[in-house]
């Protein structure tokens, strides 16, 4: 009789248990649920079941972004995660860049170390406003860009700086200041030639014990609940940044710094929307800056997805784009492959966006748009300009997705 009570009282407090863990577990689920309800509306055909499906994926993304950023990161135990790439693909990636970002907190001391390598940039970039805090999850200020090349790299391109307010008393190494409002630190790593050599870094916070504290249950719990929060709005910020493209005639592209949502100071930015039949293509032509550090131009879609670049040619940039005998760059946007070099492949989208980037350049050109027939492309192009074949465009796109994977993007 003893035995048949203890069975039954223990059933009931493993049913009680059951209870409190399945609350538990939907006071995390529950908030996600209602994310579509705040994006969707924002999104243009959603009658479109690829679209709408596309719209799903991309929330998707936001949420596996979330449980990195929100409830694995930690200012006091920093360490680089990749940020946007061609997974978590939501505010215009560029295709040339591999991002990582930490949080940090601006009153306290860091160590930034790694090698160099050989990409073209390497920019860290110190940043604030509600990116990565609890409650945020979108653009803030970008307060200043280093660029590992002004720092003293030893000759296997071995680097260390400090970051703090204030340079630490009897440092005579690196230093770089910390803005007291940071939270984040968003570095990227430019290449122009995908086959460079990304620089490995890592960072480290000096002014806390060196083993971290197991986290509390209320502690894990605020950063399991701050996924949400997180998903909502990044997804609700990217479409709202390329809704504010939408402000000038489509087919068109202006110039604009983005200092303001964590773009680097030292480049100007080229945006506008793109708006095409399947038989129409948009030439797009640019003067090229006497010096340059490195420029670009690539494709998104109308949620601000960078439209696929591992498996499609939808970037160019100094070192991939052909420049004609002029100087000038002409590049074709399009569906259809009109079969030249400088090719940006729509990839299907009726609507997008045209986003490019001059960084430390000693111009800034307007590049211009013209809108003709895919079967008329060529009367708009240099008479030299190159055919390129179905099996050259093959090999293109095969090299280019293998450069990109060997690059370090986890």
């Amino acid at each position: 009789m003893e035995n048949a009570e203890k069975t039954e009282r223990d059933q009931a407090l493993g049913q009680a248990m059951l209870n409190t863990v399945s609350s538990e577990w939907r006071s995390f689920i529950e908030p996600l649920q209602s994310i579509v309800e705040e994006v969707a509306p924002l999104v243009n055909d959603l009658e479109d079941p690829q679209l709408r499906h596309e719209m799903y994926q991309f929330l998707y993304s936001h949420i596996s972004m979330g449980y990195i950023g929100v409830a694995h990161a930690d200012p006091r135990y920093p360490e680089f995660w990749p940020f946007i790439t061609n997974v978590f693909n939501t505010v215009d990636p560029n295709p040339d860049d591999m991002y990582y970002l930490t949080p940090i907190d601006g009153s306290g001391t860091y160590r930034i170390s790694g090698y160099r390598g050989s990409v073209n940039i390497v920019d860290i970039c110190t940043g604030g406003g509600s990116q990565l805090i609890r409650g945020g999850g979108s653009w803030g200020q970008a307060y200043a860009n280093y660029d590992a090349d002004d720092l003293n790299l030893q000759k296997d391109g071995y680097f260390e700086v400090l970051l703090s307010q204030e340079r630490p008393a009897g440092h005579t190494g690196d230093w770089w200041e910390l803005h007291p409002e940071t939270t984040n630190i968003n570095v990227r790593l430019i290449a122009s030639n995908w086959a460079e050599t990304d620089a490995r870094l890592s960072i480290e916070r000096l002014d806390t014990p060196a083993i971290k504290p197991r986290p509390t249950p209320e502690e894990v719990q605020d950063n399991l609940k701050q996924v949400a929060v997180w998903a909502r709005n990044w997804a609700k910020a990217s479409i709202q940044w390329i809704r504010g493209f939408r402000d000038i005639p489509a087919n068109t592209v202006t110039l604009k710094q983005y200092n303001d949502l964590g773009g680097i100071t030292v480049q100007t930015y080229i945006y506008g929307m793109f708006e095409l039949e399947e038989d129409e293509a948009l030439i797009y032509e640019t003067e090229i800056p006497e010096q340059y550090r490195y420029w670009a131009i690539q494709l998104n879609d109308d949620i601000f997805r960078s439209i696929d670049w591992v498996n499609r040619q939808t970037s160019l940039n100094d070192y991939s784009a052909r420049l004609d005998d002029d100087g000038k760059f002409r590049a074709v946007i399009s569906a259809r492959d009109p079969g030249v070099p400088n090719w940006l492949d729509t990839a299907g989208y009726r609507k997008g966006a045209m986003f490019g980037r001059w960084y430390k350049c000693s111009s800034t050109p307007t590049p211009t748009i013209t809108k003709v027939k895919v079967a008329d492309v060529r009367q708009h192009l240099p008479e030299n300009t190159p055919v390129v074949t179905s099996e050259e465009r093959e090999l293109a796109i095969r090299t280019r997705r293998k450069e990109y994977q060997l690059r370090r993007r986890w």
